[in-house]
């Protein structure tokens, strides 16, 4: 059984059986070794810790352990899918703008740079009122904590 969300295509998780050296199971679809338990596990190779019985409601287990300590950062991070069509979209059709009307272009991306910084400063700091470390804040723009607390410490005042 797996489980997965839209919202974090690569992600796809899945109970691990254990066997009692504490190694996952083979990924093969039979295995004749006797499992002692499951482990929430996901397809980009995050394994939980805790080690849950070898029953249905270990299952059960696996899924809401995957979901709640593994996907649910990993939602909250991403951006909904259709906002993300929109905005590859939106980058298709300048790339096109720009190669039959490179001024229209450049008008729309310094109108788009100056409302895109503003909201990035207000994301910023609606996510570190909102408890975010700067790793999580730099892990969200593709950066690291250290360039996103000196680009944005201005902000929080930390």
């Amino acid at each position: 059984m797996s489980f997965r969300s839209p919202d974090i295509p690569g992600h796809e998780g899945f109970a691990a059986p254990v066997l009692p050296d504490g190694q996952a199971a083979p990924t093969s679809p039979v295995f004749t070794k006797t499992f002692v338990g499951y482990r929430a596990s996901c397809s980009c190779g995050w394994t939980d810790r805790r080690r849950l019985p070898p029953t249905e409601e270990g299952l059960k287990d696996a899924e809401y352990r995957w979901w709640s300590k593994h996907a649910a950062a990993l939602i909250a991070a991403a951006p909904p899918n259709w906002l993300v069509v929109k905005s590859d979209l939106l980058c298709q059709e300048i790339v096109r703008l720009a190669g039959e009307r490179p001024l229209a272009a450049l008008t729309l991306l310094s109108q788009v740079e100056s409302w895109q910084r503003t909201l990035l400063d207000q994301a910023v700091t609606a996510a570190r009122a909102g408890g975010a470390s700067w790793a999580e804040v730099g892990e969200a723009m593709g950066i690291s904590k250290q360039a996103a607390h000196e680009r944005f410490r201005a902000l929080s005042g930390t």
